[in-house]
């Protein structure tokens, strides 16, 4: 049994956390409990990146391995955070929809593509004259409830500390922290890892998404609807609007502006009646090329990073933290997209 250090309980540092638990391995993560993006996010899998109507990157392998980590996890809490959604994506043009009819019709798309669509939806103000149409397979992740009995899974095997990092209790050549002894040390920081001395040259871009919740009779709670946005049922006449993207911001106020943007995106949507209930505001770690950043440091063995999954992080982190398992257990090759190397620098 080996001893492994993770610093950030996010969803990638929780997930891995997970996955060494089960394989026999001692854990110790430690959280500070702050801007925890993982915790306020839609937690939406959409397996479609749309205008040109492609695959999400991976997808095929993804998907699979994200049904079976979530639904594992619900029967090790008891609690039930992970469900199938139905995507109604209004067509923003004539060549969107003749996109999505002619991959829709093929063998690699059937699985996530519904037959497009011309009836008009109550309350939409986004139907037009290109119709809609249905994402299949996709789903959602209730991303507080999930964070909340994911770290108390972890809090009940002794595994989880809620603390600051002190980056001068680690001493990066003997692999100890706060005098105790590791045989990995993994950075899952998010937004933060700029912070850090170690990989701080990784290019980990910080993206400020607001969300707001608001209360509606009018809007279903059977579709998820996608138009320059999106408007996500999460309860009981309950729903998620979302989300600004605001590339550079380091701080997690709320803004007027981001309210009117968020608006915006409601109300091109959908013309029935609501109140807002609540807006939030995280920091999600993205990347130049918008793959995530896995991989050994160059000069310290046993320093680690995972980090920057961005949007897709419920989609992407329970097969990467399984990959990221067995790179650090057995040195078995990362998928060459999400390498470390990628950046190409000495000092990193």
């Amino acid at each position: 049994m080996k001893r492994h250090l993770i610093i950030g309980g996010g969803i990638a540092g929780c997930s891995l956390a997970w996955r060494l638990i089960q394989n026999g391995e001692q854990v110790r993560l430690i959280d500070d409990k702050k801007n925890k993006s993982s915790s306020i996010a839609a937690g939406m899998i959409n397996p479609i990146v749309f205008r040109r109507v492609t695959k999400s990157w991976r997808v095929d392998e993804f998907l699979p391995e994200a049904v079976r980590f979530y639904q594992d996890l619900e029967r090790s809490t008891q609690c039930k955070f992970f469900k199938e959604i139905k995507i109604r994506r209004f067509f923003a043009s004539e060549q969107e929809k003749k996109y999505w009819d002619e991959k829709q019709k093929t063998t690699e798309y059937q699985n996530y593509l519904s037959p497009s669509e011309n009836l008009k939806r109550p309350y939409s103000n986004s139907d037009k004259k290109w119709g809609s149409g249905i994402v299949k397979n996709a789903y959602r992740v209730d991303a507080a409830y999930f964070m909340k009995e994911i770290q108390t899974l972890l809090l009940s095997r002794k595994s989880l500390r809620y603390e600051f990092f002190d980056q001068n209790q680690l001493n990066p050549y003997e692999l100890t922290y706060k005098n105790e002894r590791y045989d990995s040390v993994v950075f899952c920081c998010g937004s933060d890892q700029d912070r850090i001395p170690y990989f701080n040259r990784v290019e980990i871009q910080h993206t400020k998404g607001q969300l707001l919740t608001i209360n509606s009779c009018d809007m279903t709670e059977k579709e998820t609807w996608n138009h320059k946005g999106f408007l996500l049922p999460t309860g009981p006449n309950l729903f998620k609007v979302g989300a600004t993207i605001e590339r550079g911001a380091r701080d997690t106020r709320i803004t007027k502006e981001g309210m009117e943007n968020l608006i915006h995106i409601l109300e091109g949507m959908f013309s029935g009646s609501y109140q807002v209930s609540k807006q939030v505001a995280g920091i999600r770690p993205t990347v130049f090329d918008r793959r995530p950043v896995l991989g050994q440091h160059p000069v310290h063995n046993g320093l680690y990073i995972f980090n920057g999954l961005g949007t897709k992080g419920y989609l992407m982190a329970p097969l990467l933290s399984q990959e990221m398992m067995h790179f650090i257990l057995s040195d078995k090759p990362l998928n060459r997209e999400v390498q470390l190397m990628r950046f190409n620098k000495k000092d990193v």
